[in-house]
């Protein structure tokens, strides 16, 4: 068996000694009896030192990038559009796309290159179009309300936990601070079985009453609990009705 030795490095030294020869005119095949290394070696110092004005080593580069700019803000695009996808499935559609063979670590360094990282994507109610421009023109609507106003006001809401675990978790690939544009939430749905509904109402001084509702919820309960509890809660918080 034959074991493959790497040819010792020539020196720096080696190298300046053996220009310094070139320079005053000496053959190469002279300076290699001088600096005891064959021709060839000879004429590349030579060689390399006409390209570079150098005898140091031209600094390596490192490990060549699988996709180019292009092809890189391709795959942001993908992200872009569709953040709940994954690295994998964009590494099997990049491979498709360009032909390349890649792996799924190398398309996370390219989206944390252009500040893209996992995370879990925030739960809130879907809203439709239609439900933010109708929120946002009720908004409008109380924005120059004085404080008077708001201190007789009852606020109220239903909310529903968990009593067995989450619901699960989505991830994202996002940026920093956009975890609540709308492609990057995970929309809520009205609760099922293995979770408990709670009604409840708060207004400027304090909180109201509590109340547990057993299944789900239709408009008759909801307003069994507006005409029980809210008057209550009113009366205990002396919100007094406009």
């Amino acid at each position: 068996m034959v074991a493959w030795v790497k040819k010792s490095e020539i020196s720096i030294d080696i190298r300046k000694l053996a220009i310094c020869h070139w320079k005053r005119g000496s053959s190469e095949k002279k300076i290699g009896e001088i600096v005891n290394v064959s021709k060839s070696t000879v004429h590349n110092i030579i060689s390399k030192y006409k390209k570079t004005k150098s005898v140091k080593n031209i600094p390596r580069t490192g490990r060549p990038r699988c996709f180019t700019e292009r092809e890189e803000r391709w795959i942001v695009r993908k992200v872009t559009c569709n953040p709940k996808t994954s690295a994998v499935k964009l590494t099997l559609k990049a491979q498709q796309r360009f032909n390349k063979s890649t792996n799924p670590e190398t398309v996370r360094n390219i989206l944390r290159k252009y500040n893209f990282h996992g995370r879990v994507a925030r739960r809130k109610p879907f809203l439709s179009k239609e439900h933010l421009r109708a929120r946002l023109e009720f908004a409008k609507s109380y924005i120059k309300k004085p404080p008077e106003f708001w201190n007789s006001v009852l606020f109220v809401d239903e909310s529903k936990y968990n009593v067995f675990g989450s619901d699960g978790k989505q991830m994202v690939l996002r940026k920093p601070n956009s975890e609540l544009e709308m492609k990057n939430l995970t929309p809520s749905v009205k609760p099922g079985g293995g979770s408990q509904m709670v009604w409840g109402c708060m207004s400027a001084v304090d909180a109201g009453n509590l109340n547990f509702i057993d299944g789900m919820m239709d408009k008759y309960m909801y307003l069994d609990i507006l005409k029980q509890n809210l008057q209550q809660s009113a009366e205990k918080m002396c919100v007094l009705p406009h």
